[in-house]
């Protein structure tokens, strides 16, 4: 009973802070770089995020599927944590 009350108070508090992000297909996002596609030459001082690229379509489970500036699609889907707003 404790630990049930423990975890609703602790869930509410949680959620309170967290802010949802959604993106439009007109936005222009930067997507982050992984692990391997980073150049080890570049150094811990290499950029960690690229881009801007633009969404085409907005998928379920906050998935994107983007697209380069010049039209031409990528071809997976990116999960909304790996993203973030591009402001120019």
């Amino acid at each position: 009973m404790i630990a049930k009350l423990y975890k609703r108070k602790a869930e509410k508090r949680y959620n309170n802070r967290v802010k949802p992000r959604s993106f439009l297909t007109s936005d222009l996002v930067l997507r982050k770089y992984g692990g391997s596609e980073k150049d080890p030459s570049e150094g811990k001082l290499a950029a960690t995020w690229e881009g801007p690229f633009g969404d085409t379509k907005v998928l379920e489970n906050e998935a994107y599927q983007l697209e380069h500036l010049s039209d031409k699609a990528i071809p997976r889907t990116w999960n909304i944590t790996h993203l973030k707003f591009y402001y120019s």
